[in-house]
């Protein structure tokens, strides 16, 4: 795999015009073990390259924690030394005054941030503020921010995408490449706020914008220029769900969940290439593919798994295209783990706090090893699995991360409390973890 190949995910867009300038010089980390450029890992399956700590709490085994400012639950990417994080600054006295949203938050002036931590010692190394304005839209309060969508990284380029607000690419220094403004303002189902990331492959970015309007779309731009290589308009509401790309028999393929349909397009070319019905609505697990198949879980109202042949061609719909299906055990908000021919499931209760359970299936097959089985006490998981070494950390609302192993037989290996709220993803790098919690980011080591 390239330097270049080792990327993939984002957010939204709306903002400046098109600033264009030469990329910096790629640094390329130690080894595969030092980087996590993808919110979903640098596989983009779940799964870290080195093994991660299974004992540790808020005063045990933490080699460091920092201060996050503003809000944000977007996950941390690390390239090296490097670790990227989003965040979203409001003007509170302004917010104060201003005339709230229904199940949303006050609008007023936010500052759209992107931070690059030092992963050694946690020291913030740069802060840049994207753009400044005032949002055409909340979010939920509880369960959301302006700062819900992940950077990703090549390690030339950091690509930061904030919904309507704007897609950036600074280098990794901190200095702005480009920007662009699709002229959008998304309309989430319930005002929720957005949440979207793009999937990076070689050089080019795809975004997905899936929302209320009449104009929902999914576009791919050039890395080093932002300019846009294709758009194609979608008949797709909400959803928060972010591309994914496979590559599969020598074509590539982008993969997008949405309530219409799961589709297929062509990276190349835009080019839709198959499509399948039969998820739920406003959808919000990325899909995963492996073993030519891509999985795909929603859980809006009914709970739906599916695994498609990444051989299929035009509306697969109730044909053989779909390998194995279920109704039951899906995620509402985490996306799949997929290790090997392992597909790891939480299973959540979405917006309210019903307790999750876990599930553990044979990919290829539909199989379950085992099958929504109870967590230690009745935790809530919206952040997706990750798995290192012979682990499996699952972060919990209630401030605990739970390790359990890896395999077909449920165990808990160990319940760590770490004292803070967790809706964000973890990152495993170089055999530590790296946490963002409600306020703080930390770094769990067995150093």
């Amino acid at each position: 795999m390239t330097t270049a190949q080792i990327a993939g995910w984002v957010i939204g867009l709306l903002a400046l015009g098109l600033v264009v300038a030469a990329p910096a010089q790629a640094q390329a980390p130690e080894g595969a073990e030092a980087y996590w450029h993808h919110w979903r890992g640098p596989n983009r399956n779940g799964v870290a390259n080195t093994d991660g700590p299974t004992v540790f709490s808020a005063t045990e085994h933490v080699k460091w924690k920092t201060a996050v400012p503003g809000r944000g639950f977007s996950s941390p990417v690390i390239w090296g030394h490097r670790i990227f994080l989003t965040t979203a600054i409001i003007d509170e006295a302004a917010a104060a005054a201003a005339v709230g949203r229904r199940r949303g938050v006050s609008l007023a002036p936010t500052k759209f941030v992107v931070l690059c931590y030092d992963r050694g010692t946690g020291a913030l190394l740069w802060e840049r503020v994207a753009i400044e304005t005032t949002p055409h839209e909340g979010y939920h309060r509880q369960l959301g921010s302006f700062a819900n969508g992940s950077p990703i990284t090549d390690g030339e380029q950091v690509y930061v995408s904030f919904g309507s607000y704007g897609l950036y690419a600074y280098d990794v220094d901190g200095t702005l490449r480009w920007s662009r403004d699709f002229g959008v303002k998304m309309e989430m189902f319930n005002g929720f706020g957005e949440s979207s990331s793009p999937a990076l492959h070689e050089n080019t970015l795809v975004l997905q914008f899936d929302h209320q309007g009449d104009d929902s779309f999914l576009v791919a731009v050039d890395t080093r220029t932002g300019e846009t290589l294709w758009r194609q308009d979608r008949d797709e509401g909400t959803s928060w769900s972010s591309p994914y790309i496979a590559e599969h028999k020598g074509r590539v393929q982008v993969i997008t969940s949405a309530g219409n349909y799961i589709r297929s397009n062509d990276l190349e070319t835009g080019e839709e290439i198959w499509r399948s019905a039969g998820m739920t609505r406003h959808p919000i697990p990325m899909p995963v593919h492996g073993h030519g198949l891509v999985f795909t879980v929603s859980a809006v109202n009914e709970r739906r798994i599916r695994a498609i042949s990444l051989d299929a061609l035009g509306d697969v719909t109730g044909t053989d295209a779909i390998v194995w299906q279920l109704d039951r055990a899906a995620p509402y908000n985490p996306s799949p783990l997929l290790w090997d021919n392992e597909l790891y499931l939480v299973r959540d209760g979405g917006l309210s706090r019903a307790t999750s359970r876990f599930s553990a299936f044979e990919a290829t097959t539909g199989r379950p090893y085992y099958l929504q089985t109870r967590l230690p006490s009745s935790y809530t998981v919206k952040a997706s699995p990750v798995g290192a070494g012979d682990k499996i950390y699952l972060l919990t609302e209630e401030g605990d991360v739970i390790v359990v192993k890896r395999g077909p037989r449920f165990e808990v290996l160990a319940v760590n409390s770490m004292d803070e709220m967790f809706l964000a993803s973890p990152a495993v790098v170089d055999g530590e973890l790296f946490l963002r919690g409600y306020e703080h980011l930390f770094c769990i080591s067995d150093d």
